[in-house]
């Protein structure tokens, strides 16, 4: 059970996180309306059809440090070695979001950078699966470092590509800091407590403002942000406890990781640059999928929420059975790969019924007289 003093660094974190993003929301609209990323409606990825600032990131990273600050941790506390690390990763974000072009290799540098500096201060990374064969790879350090390193960049990368609806994100994101916080309880890991139950608090406050309405996003800045404080609360709880298995902690963290596998394998047979967008992520073609069944593109405002609520026990179950499995390495590995065998077929079985519905959906003119798309479109 959480102390009075915990709850209260919670509370703290969800109501500095929710009044950062009220601010953000209504001066950027008005005498803030510069920081706008108008352009984003024109990118390949877009879900959304008005200018919506994606500043939301700001506001977690705000609502963390004013939690530490009311918490007043030792300089030398996981707190704030976490919240220190990860301040390049959270500057190259802000420069993004804030309409300055960091390059995609800027960002993994940062976030390769950001993650080198959590093992320097915390000499932990991971170091044992469960598994006796990755066990004794794990063993030469060097490798299980830059494993560790590796691992943690990708995931901040991975909850990037998730922030495209209204929620889903951020859903993805608490969903995971309670996987995590739920085994912190149980190994007895009051640190790694603390700072879920803090950035699940943060999350909060944001989602408030994220969904179902859409008025501000996670940016790079929080996307990156708390998916590298996700991963290495994960890569902590494995590292620090023998009978915390990294298996369970990847399905704590499944839904963005599942994205990214997907997106590396589509761009790859596609002959496609990894750094390149596209329209074909998973929450993509469930948006698609609502709309040929139901709604059409003229009220996405209401299809794009919707996506995310039918996703959210998708996104729930592998995080819970990475709780329940979390001292199980040989059944957390099997459910691991299961997951994954559906999320795929789910996958494929939907972009079938979307190809589908385009191809029997009626087609409408242009204005000039000329065909357009179908009208699902």
């Amino acid at each position: 059970m959480f102390t009075p003093f915990v709850d209260g660094e919670a509370v703290a974190a969800l109501l500095v996180a929710a009044a950062v993003c009220a601010v953000l929301v209504i001066k950027t609209r008005s005498t803030w309306s510069r920081l706008m990323r108008v352009g984003d409606l024109g990118a390949v990825q877009a879900a959304h059809s008005t200018p919506t600032p994606r500043l939301g990131g700001i506001a977690v990273f705000v609502a963390v440090v004013a939690a530490a600050l009311l918490a007043l941790p030792g300089w030398e506390s996981l707190w704030v070695l976490l919240l220190t690390a990860a301040v390049p990763l959270f500057l190259s974000g802000a420069a993004e979001d804030l309409g300055f072009p960091v390059a995609p290799a800027g960002r993994l540098a940062a976030a390769l950078a950001s993650s080198a500096l959590v093992v320097w201060f915390s000499g932990t990374w991971i170091s044992h699966t469960g598994v006796p064969v990755l066990d004794l790879l794990l063993a030469w350090s060097p490798l299980a470092i830059v494993i560790s390193v590796v691992a943690a960049a990708a995931v901040a990368h991975a909850f990037n590509l998730i922030d495209g609806l209204n929620g889903l994100a951020g859903s993805a994101a608490l969903i995971g800091a309670l996987s995590l916080l739920g085994t912190a309880l149980s190994v007895n890991d009051m640190e790694v407590a603390v700072i879920a139950s803090v950035l699940a608090a943060a999350v909060l406050g944001f989602l408030l403002f994220n969904f179902p309405f859409g008025t501000i996003f996670f940016g790079d800045a929080g996307a990156y942000t708390v998916g590298f404080l996700l991963a290495w609360m994960g890569i902590l709880l494995a590292g620090r406890h023998a009978d915390v298995t990294p298996f369970a902690m990847l399905l704590a963290l499944f839904w963005p990781l599942a994205d990214l596998t997907l997106a590396i394998v589509r761009r790859y047979q596609r002959k496609s640059p990894l750094s390149a967008p596209d329209r074909l992520h998973f929450h993509h073609l469930v948006l698609r999928s609502l709309e040929i069944a139901a709604f059409g593109r003229s009220r996405r405002s209401i299809a794009n929420p919707v996506a995310t609520a039918v996703m959210l026990p998708l996104i729930a179950a592998p995080a819970l059975a990475g709780f329940l499995l979390h001292d199980r390495p040989a059944e957390a590995m099997a459910a691991l790969a299961i997951f994954f065998v559906l999320y795929f077929a789910l996958y494929l079985a939907g972009m079938r019924f979307a190809v589908n519905g385009l191809r029997n959906a009626p087609v409408v003119g242009r204005r000039d007289g000329s065909k357009g798309l179908p009208a699902a479109e």
